[in-house]
């Protein structure tokens, strides 16, 4: 197997999978990358069983085809550390590969392919096209709520259901809720629901930057991501995701208009002084005014920080885990920010002051007990 290819061009290619490679594992062979050569293309794959990544490049100049599999760790610290020059690989019928620059040579002992997994792929006739950025700005406006749980296995990952002429995504750890819907899309099948793990997720979204579209291959247990010269497989989180449309409130009635980045950065700032245990911030909520407020009892601290908002309602004095209002206020693209209200022990829904043309986005976040 030998070949020869950019430093820049296989560097990339090395980053678009190594997400996927553990940095430990039981089975040593998974952390390694693959090289698969043939004739034309070189394709470099990476996997930890559950979800795997394939990307193609194309070899200033191949020899021999052939394959190996290359310890991640070092191969990708190599290459990062040369500059952008031609590399020139020498892999003989003991896996051991010789890498050769003009400034060099470096030689790693490698595995055969035949102990590399055999990565499986979608099966299915189930394919679903969409824009990069739609599918890239609906992950970034989920991912964050997934829950960490592994008592609730259905919670631990980003479910999607793709309806005619519309396509959802939700997450929700129980405590916070994240839903987006886009509609106006093309899918006239049947309805597809599937919970999508959140590495996999993370994986798609650092392929989702250039502009173009996905095509999503959908099968009963997996899923298949095709962006260009790279292929994602992921298995999916198995269970019944839960009816997340029974917690969304429908008669919250009391509306809060507040600057983002004025609450955000309040916020931020007063919950330095909350509890290390509860993060718990107050919002005593009055006409035209906002109190931000927190204490912990147990060193004496405390704060307070007060705003001009848009309310007109009755006063409401409500408590919430700082770091999720921070989670979600970083998420709203508008100036200002809407809190739909009905009590102190009711959940909030907190939306955008305007939404994007053809999509609806909106959050949850459940309050918790004041201490007084």
């Amino acid at each position: 197997m030998k070949f020869t290819v950019s430093q820049k061009n296989l560097l990339e290619a090395l980053q678009i999978v190594s997400g996927v490679v553990p940095a430990r594992s039981t089975t040593p062979i998974l952390e390694t990358i693959l090289f698969d050569l043939n004739e034309q293309n070189l394709t470099i794959t990476g996997t930890d069983l559950e979800v795997s990544v394939s990307t193609t490049i194309a070899p200033d100049a191949t020899e021999d085809s052939g394959s190996v599999a290359l310890p991640a760790r070092v191969i990708i610290e190599t290459i990062k550390a040369l500059p952008d020059i031609p590399v020139h690989f020498d892999v003989d019928e003991n896996h051991k590969a010789k890498i050769t620059t003009d400034r060099g040579y470096y030689q790693i002992s490698g595995f055969s392919k035949d102990n590399f997994p055999q990565l499986e792929s979608s099966v299915s006739s189930t394919k679903f096209e969409i824009d990069n950025k739609i599918l890239g700005r609906m992950f970034s406006k989920t991912i964050f709520a997934v829950s960490s749980e592994e008592l609730r296995p259905s919670l631990m990952g980003v479910y999607l259901q793709v309806l005619p002429g519309e396509f959802r995504m939700v997450a929700t750890d129980g405590h916070r809720l994240s839903k987006i819907v886009k509609r106006g899309m093309s899918f006239e099948g049947n309805q597809i629901n599937m919970i999508v793990p959140p590495k996999a997720v993370q994986t798609a979204l650092k392929n989702l930057n250039s502009p173009g579209t996905t095509t999503l291959i959908i099968d009963e247990k997996s899923l298949s991501f095709q962006f260009g010269n790279t292929t994602l497989y992921t298995r999916l989180v198995e269970g019944e995701y839960p009816d997340y449309e029974k917690v969304i409130p429908r008669d919250n009635d009391k509306n809060m208009v507040v600057n983002k980045e004025m609450l955000l950065s309040s916020v931020r700032r007063v919950s330095l002084f909350s509890s290390a245990l509860t993060h718990q911030v107050s919002f005593l909520i009055d006409n035209g005014k906002l109190v931000v407020g927190s204490e912990d009892a147990d060193v004496g601290g405390e704060a307070r920080e007060e705003m001009q908002i848009e309310y007109s309602d009755e006063p409401m004095d409500i408590g919430y885990n700082a770091q999720y209002i921070v989670d979600i206020l970083k998420h709203i693209d508008t100036d200002n920010v809407v809190f739909s209200l009905k009590s102190n022990v009711r959940a909030t829904l907190i939306l955008p002051e305007d939404q994007e043309e053809d999509e609806s986005f909106s959050m949850l976040i459940m309050p918790i007990k004041l201490n007084k």
